[in-house]
């Protein structure tokens, strides 16, 4: 796919190239996996302390990524992602606010994993050791001659190569290549979560065994919903399992406007942020069965977010130097696609493969960015715009006609949905 190489190659028959990269969340940790690999010198900055520490439930990685982190990792760790992840090969069906099924879509039956994002991230940062650097925040960069200097909020400096700003939605790298931000509001908030799957109802439990949930309602609503088990549906059987999460659970998310869920309500206890959730799908008369699942959630488990996303026409519109970025930093991608770790992880093969060209000369740095930003863009483009789509089909529901629009639609959408399905069952 990409064309990566080994670390014999690189060493042996390349001139020396070093990266630095601002970031260690996925897309930046599978980088730094896929250079080492290839015997690049790198080294990665994070603000973090604790890499377990980090927000987000359960991600998606589809055929591109899969197949990305195998040319990345050592076999040994993709043995251990398939091991430490569920399949998730069943799609994700539409539903409307009482339930009813509107559409399935997705991927169903193609290679797909369903992994926490805590266990991801540890498993990618297995082996950096040295490579990382972690407590310490970048705070600029600037490009002297063929070099670039990376100051850090300890005064320290790290000088490479190349600099890869992989450090999110309001990256400080990205931030300066492009002259402002990367990615703006799109008008929608959530409230993450998660419930143990043995405090379900029946009803709610038998929607989530048969897939992954988007549930679209009126009032500017949504919820999400996928079963997370991985230590039952992994793909395959070792022995041993990286999985953090090692009972049934369901990942849930909570999506409305702003105004109803402001981002304020981050600074409200937990079981605040439970109720407040579960009141925007009182509000909007959903199922008891779906309102069941967010207030039955462990509240130490919530998180408050907003959705930013990219402009896709003005991605990485900058002229191609020594310094890029990759992942969110670049294009943000809001969650209702479930494409975010994905298409970072994506980025990084590609960037890993242009990188290790540099190194061994057949191209210089700068060219190796060019080549990748040039690939990057319609790439990225296409996720940001398939992410958007549920954006603006909640975002249309959030005015008075909208939602009158939408109780008087949705079912309608629904038992046309559920006959269509049906029809296909029996073929």
């Amino acid at each position: 796919m990409h064309g990566s190489v080994t670390g014999r190659d690189a060493r042996e028959w390349g001139t020396d190239v070093r990266v630095a990269v601002v970031g260690a969340g996925i897309g930046g940790l599978a980088l730094a996996q896929g250079l080492h690999r290839s015997g690049l010198d790198v080294v990665v900055v994070e603000r973090d302390l604790d890499l377990a520490r980090t927000g987000g439930y359960r991600l998606h990685l589809g055929v591109p990524a899969l197949t990305a982190l195998r040319e990345l990792l050592d076999p040994s760790l993709v043995e251990l992602l398939h091991a430490s992840a569920a399949r998730d090969d069943r799609g994700i069906a539409v539903r409307d606010h009482r339930g009813r099924l509107i559409a399935h879509g997705g991927t169903a039956g193609q290679e797909a994993l369903d992994v926490d994002r805590v266990t991801l991230r540890l498993l990618l940062a297995h082996g950096l050791g040295d490579v990382l650097r972690l407590g310490r925040r970048c705070t600029g960069h600037e490009v002297r001659g063929d070099r670039v200097v990376t100051h850090l909020d300890d005064g320290s400096s790290v000088e490479s190569d190349v600099l890869v700003g992989a450090d999110g939605v309001s990256s400080v790298v990205a931030t300066a290549l492009a002259g402002r931000p990367t990615a703006r509001p799109t008008g929608l908030s959530g409230v993450a979560g998660w419930t143990t799957a043995d405090v379900l109802p029946p009803e709610a439990r038998r929607l989530v065994d048969r897939s992954a949930v988007l549930a679209i309602g009126p009032g500017g609503s949504g919820l999400y919903l996928s079963l997370h088990d991985p230590l039952q549906q992994s793909p395959i059987r070792i022995g041993t399992s990286a999985a953090t999460t090692r009972e049934p659970r369901v990942i849930w998310g909570v999506i409305a406007t702003d105004a109803v869920l402001p981002p304020q309500l981050r600074r409200s206890s937990s079981p605040e942020v439970v109720r407040a959730a579960a009141t925007v799908l009182r509000r909007g008369h959903w199922a008891d069965s779906l309102v069941s699942i967010v207030e039955r959630a462990d509240p130490e488990g919530v998180s408050v977010f907003r959705f930013s996303a990219a402009d896709p026409t003005d991605i990485a519109s900058w002229p191609s130097t020594r310094v890029t970025a990759l992942g969110d930093a670049v294009h943000a991608v809001p969650p209702t696609g479930g494409r975010g770790a994905a298409t970072a992880v994506v980025d990084a093969a590609e960037l890993c493969t242009a990188l290790t060209a540099a190194a061994r000369g057949e191209v210089t740095p700068v060219m190796a960015v060019h080549d990748y930003e040039r690939l990057l863009r319609p790439r990225a483009a296409d996720a940001v715009r398939e992410s958007l789509q549920p954006v603006g089909w909640i975002r249309a529901t959030a005015t008075p006609a909208g939602s009158v629009v939408a109780r008087a639609a949705l079912p309608l959408a629904a038992l046309v949905g559920g006959a269509a399905a049906a029809v296909r069952r029996r073929r």
